[in-house]
């Protein structure tokens, strides 16, 4: 059997195996796939739904992405918004590096959301780039709100939303909206933006940068999943693990003090690696910073994460953000020692983050 027809094969069995739900969605054209992931030894069932969305252009189209037990979730429904670059797809396989795995294990239905730069290749023309000069942070939010319209119509009961970092901030303002009715905000380690838009530059955003360009990321990257301790690509380093830990410990933007991550201190460096060349190359500029929004009149529940290694500035904030929305009852939760994406794949994740993340959502869902 050829590796094509190996696959179609598996993908049959997947869509027999999985009762998929069938959401009464809003508006929009979707195409729909399963497929079946053995979790120690449990099976689970993902869907993936691709969504075209308004003005229907060329790189105008969502993705989401349902992970849960086949063998029956009735858990509380969690949407997930992940963060600049970041996409809903399931890199790691492991519960103890992936929030949303670890929330299936455990029954809870788990989403996630491909934003539309997920449809936009690496690759594209200056020409192409030139369709994200409109997609705003109004815009993101736009395709949160079908989002969480088109997760109701799949599963119901009451929806809370995660977001990790510039998903916290398209939840903080999902929740603004008067018609959002949403269970609660389950924040890692993200606050609403208080400067103004980015301007310059052009109307997307690379994912390599100066320090190190989008060829030279991948390829460190690829060396370090391969094998952390071999030659590093780059001058200066004795290792490409080494190198990736410097890096990401040392960006000017998060602080220079592992703000990013704490190198190898806090988390694998080959998880980090996987995680980050998982990354979509393009975020669009019109989408990053623009005024705060209002916090809605009720309080809804917050759940928050905050790294620390920013410093105490940035802890504040993460605070301030929980409790203008949360009121007093809003939790905050501060992780000595983490940097930004130590919130999601550091090595104690699964007991300093997703098991209370966990437990909080049984909590509220049974209020």
């Amino acid at each position: 059997m050829t590796a094509g027809r190996l696959a179609l094969a598996l993908l049959v069995v997947a869509a027999l195996a999985c009762r998929a739900p069938r959401p009464e969605r809003p508006e929009g054209s979707c195409t729909h796939v399963q497929a079946i992931r053995q979790l120690h030894g449990e099976p689970l069932c993902e869907d993936v739904w691709t969504c075209s969305r308004p003005p229907r252009g060329q790189f105008d189209r969502i993705g989401l992405r349902r992970v849960a037990r086949c063998d029956g979730a009735t858990g509380p429904v969690v949407l997930y918004l992940p963060g600049m670059h970041m996409n809903a797809e399931l890199p790691l396989v492991e519960p103890r590096h992936d929030l949303r795995l670890y929330l299936a294990e455990e029954r809870v239905r788990a989403w996630g959301l491909d934003y539309r730069t997920h449809a936009v290749p690496p690759d594209a023309s200056p020409a192409d780039l030139r369709a994200l000069d409109g997609w705003t942070v109004d815009r993101f939010v736009d395709d949160v709100a079908w989002a969480t319209a088109f997760v109701r119509g799949a599963d119901p009961g009451p929806l809370f939303v995660a977001g990790f970092s510039q998903g916290a901030v398209f939840a903080y303002r999902l929740a603004s909206r008067r018609d959002a009715a949403l269970a609660g905000l389950l924040i890692l380690d993200g606050a609403p933006n208080t400067g103004p838009v980015v301007a310059g530059g052009g109307p997307a955003i690379d994912v390599g940068g100066s320090r190190l360009p989008f060829a030279e990321r991948r390829r460190l990257l690829d060396q370090v999943i391969a094998d952390a301790n071999a030659p590093s690509p780059l001058p200066g380093f004795p290792t490409a693990g080494a190198a990736l830990a410097s890096i990401l410990s040392t960006a000017p933007l998060f602080g220079r003090e592992g703000g990013l991550a704490a190198g190898a201190r806090a988390s694998e460096i080959s998880v980090l690696a996987v995680l980050l060349r998982s990354y979509d190359r393009w975020w669009p500029r019109a989408a990053v910073g623009g005024p705060s929004p209002r916090p809605p009149k009720t309080p809804l529940p917050v759940l928050a994460f905050a790294s620390t290694n920013m410093g105490p500035a940035w802890v504040d904030r993460v605070r301030a953000a929980a409790l203008a929305y949360g009121g007093p009852e809003a939790e905050v939760r501060e992780l000595a020692g983490y940097g930004h994406l130590d919130v999601l794949v550091a090595r104690r994740a699964a007991q300093d983050v997703f098991q209370p993340a966990l437990a909080w959502l049984g909590r509220r869902a049974g209020r």
